[in-house]
């Protein structure tokens, strides 16, 4: 970070315009020439790299404006990515899982929002949460069922983490504490 609040942006190949929007990382994929699979991973390393803290606190960003600041949870980076596939003509299927296994995580932190992009035939799952995630290689596995992401999961999910957000930071406050690293942290590291 540059100045403390404003991520410092990704060029892609050395060019000089910055990356801050969901249009920004569309024109810089299809300027990139790739088709494919290369282009979703390519894709999803822009928004990978364009976002530098993983945050609880900012749930109520939409994904566009959480990409824009750079911080928000797995829901609005992976719908972020989700706009840009589509807008690059690809079949996206936005999921999720109440429970997931990942290093690190509290028991109450598991659930987990991410995208299955179908390509060339073959439908795999996407996730934009850590820098070395290829289409098919995710940093996760689902130990619930994976269901359809809809509106009522992005209230539901929203509503369920908030109050424990909220006296997650208010028992940092009191006790003087940093926030815990499941509620804030550098983007792609664990908790």
């Amino acid at each position: 970070m540059s100045d403390g609040r404003t991520p410092e942006r990704q060029v892609v190949d050395g060019g000089s315009t910055p990356l801050r929007t969901v249009d920004d990382v569309v024109d810089a994929c299809r300027a990139s020439g790739l088709q494919g699979w290369p282009l979703v991973d390519l894709a999803t390393s822009l928004v990978h790299r364009m976002y530098t803290r993983y945050s609880c606190w900012h749930l109520w960003l939409s994904p566009a404006r959480s990409l824009a600041a750079g911080q928000g949870c797995s829901t609005q980076y992976n719908l972020a990515l989700a706009q840009i596939l589509r807008r690059l003509g690809l079949s996206v299927h936005v999921v999720h899982a109440s429970r997931v296994r990942m290093e690190h995580h509290p028991w109450f932190h598991t659930g987990h929002t991410w995208l299955q992009v179908v390509c060339e035939g073959r439908r795999l799952d996407v996730c934009a949460s850590r820098p070395g995630n290829r289409a098919g290689e995710v940093a996760f596995v689902p130990i619930t069922e994976v269901r359809p992401f809809r509106r009522l999961t992005h209230l539901d999910t929203t509503l369920a983490l908030a109050p424990i957000v909220v006296a997650g930071w208010w028992r940092s406050r009191l006790q003087r504490r940093p926030v815990p690293r499941w509620m804030y942290r550098p983007f792609g590291q664990s908790a």
